[in-house]
């Protein structure tokens, strides 16, 4: 039955109609209690064939197939469901089959190597920040609280647009000037890159290499200006920009790429990195729901291996970028004034009683 169904169809007829990105579309999510103001569907064919779709906004539910989205869409369960896509696809009992679409498989490892372009595009646009046309670039990140230094360390860039630059395709379309912020391993080297337009064209603010080019590494790691951090914490958040405030501020910080991306793989390397160095693992997510999703996801997969996670919500639907923006002394409000603000598990149940001095500097 799924053989015999476009997904991408079904969800034109059943969600808000696409829009187009520069690579794909997108759709706006499914689910009857999910306000989703951008398109935040996507849709892939998984390993055995089967297309299905995820929304990268709301919690890590908001995903699966034809079938759960006709559960979504029609409050039917998924017998009714399964009777339903069979008839909408001509399968009529006693009578033979309807053809199946073909639809092309192609074979790609788990994990994409990191192609030699995309570092060389890093480094071209950092050389780039740094002169005439990187100012606009410049002046944007200085507004967001990064000053040259970090920037440096971070090997961040500007990407002057397709118009002055050449490129390779696959690597970020450079529609318009936008801002690159290189994802680092633990010892500092490029591991992937996201660029970040000033001026998005649609729901799409940030721009990734094709998967060809290389994996998303889920995490992006971040280095201080003169290399040294608060000894015994990580700060875990949603984005590198948030672990670049945190940077800043002198953490050991780690941004996770998607509010959809804790995985097992992800939480394999957090457990395994703070084990080492002996760091506690702090989270300061987004004060939306899909932050809130993520902060609960990640803090379930680090419990089963026997590691607390502590979630931070900043205040007023902030991010810890805008937070520390609004607030300049947000450290010292985090420190001391600032409650942990919400138990989404046992550990943090366990946690909320404790003042952020604790959180941080114990």
């Amino acid at each position: 039955m799924l053989a015999r169904t476009d997904l991408s169809q079904l969800l034109d007829e059943l969600a808000t109609p696409a829009t187009q990105s520069i690579r794909s579309r997108r759709w706006h999510c499914p689910m009857p209690d999910h306000d989703d103001q951008h398109a935040s569907v996507t849709m892939h064919t998984d390993h055995r064939g089967h297309e299905r779709w995820r929304c990268w906004s709301g919690d890590n539910t908001h995903r699966g197939d034809a079938i759960d989205l006709i559960v979504a869409t029609q409050r039917v369960n998924r017998a009714d469901a399964i009777a339903w896509l069979a008839n909408r696809a001509g399968m009529i009992p006693d009578q033979p089959l309807p053809p199946a679409r073909r639809k092309p498989q192609r074979a790609r490892p788990s994990v994409v190597p990191l192609d030699p372009s995309v570092v060389r595009y890093v480094h071209a646009c950092e050389k780039i920040l740094w002169g005439h046309t990187g100012a606009p670039v410049r002046d944007w990140l200085h507004a967001r609280g990064f000053d040259d230094d970090l920037l440096r360390a971070n090997h961040v860039g500007a990407d002057p647009g397709r118009a002055m630059m050449s490129r390779q395709r696959g690597l970020p379309h450079g529609h318009s000037l936008a801002a690159t912020f290189p994802a680092l391993d633990p010892e500092g080297n490029v591991q992937y890159v996201q660029a970040r337009y000033l001026e998005p064209i649609g729901p799409d603010k940030y721009d990734n290499p094709a998967g060809s080019l290389g994996s998303n590494p889920r995490l992006a790691w971040t280095r201080t200006p003169d290399g040294r951090t608060t000894a015994g914490v990580l700060l875990v958040t949603e984005g590198i920009p948030d672990a670049l405030t945190a940077a800043g501020a002198g953490y050991a910080a780690v941004g996770i790429l998607g509010s959809q991306a804790p995985d097992d793989r992800v939480a394999d390397v957090l457990v395994h990195r703070t084990r080492i160095v002996d760091q506690r693992v702090i989270a300061v997510i987004d004060a939306d729901p899909a932050g809130r999703a993520w902060g609960d996801r990640l803090s379930d997969l680090l419990e089963r291996r026997g590691t607390a996670l502590e979630v931070v919500e900043p205040p007023k639907d902030l991010d810890l970028n805008t937070w520390a923006r609004l607030t300049p002394d947000w450290m010292n409000a985090l420190r001391s004034d600032v409650p942990l603000s919400r138990s989404g598990s046992s550990l943090m149940a366990r946690s909320t009683a404790r003042s952020m001095h604790d959180v941080l500097d114990n």
